[in-house]
């Protein structure tokens, strides 16, 4: 099997965090890009075992979801499912901020897991604008995201 592009939009943005869980992440060709989901909405609200909200993806038309998308092994995929609990490894298409699409995968909550969008933790929150702002993601984007975490924007 193959190398694969894996989509992160969540707390998997956090360089520390993905190094933790998968080991080095690739520099040079294979380096993290910005990525852009069409046709999502970032969510707080898949459930987690322990009553905290985790970050998803929702379909919603004319919506827009940017992460990043880290070049894999299949082990890495596999561990990365490891730690995805509650949540279906699902392919996706993005488009790179080169203009080059990919597909790729990235995690969405399973249905018995989705509830109403929440507040999630200050450490979980942290953990995604961290990594999110390592990465360059625009900064508007990274307000939407407090906005969203503090219930102070409304979710269509």
């Amino acid at each position: 099997m193959s190398d694969a592009w894996y989509f992160a939009y969540g707390s998997n943005l956090w360089i520390d965090q993905k190094e933790q869980r998968t080991s080095a992440i690739r520099t040079g060709a294979d380096r993290p890009r910005i990525a852009r989901l069409a046709d999502y909405r970032f969510a707080f609200n898949k459930r987690g075992s322990n009553g905290q909200v985790y970050a998803n993806l929702m379909a919603c038309p004319g919506e827009e979801v940017i992460g990043v998308v880290y070049r894999c092994d299949p082990s890495t995929v596999d561990t990365m499912s490891e730690y995805e609990g509650g949540y279906d490894p699902t392919t996706v298409t993005v488009v790179m901020d080169d203009g080059f699409t990919v597909e790729a995968i990235t995690y969405v909550a399973m249905k018995r897991n989705v509830v109403d969008d929440a507040r999630p933790c200050e450490d979980y929150l942290t953990r995604i604008v961290n990594g999110a702002s390592q990465h360059g993601l625009p900064q508007d984007y990274i307000d939407k995201l407090h906005r969203l975490a503090n219930g102070q924007e409304s979710v269509a």
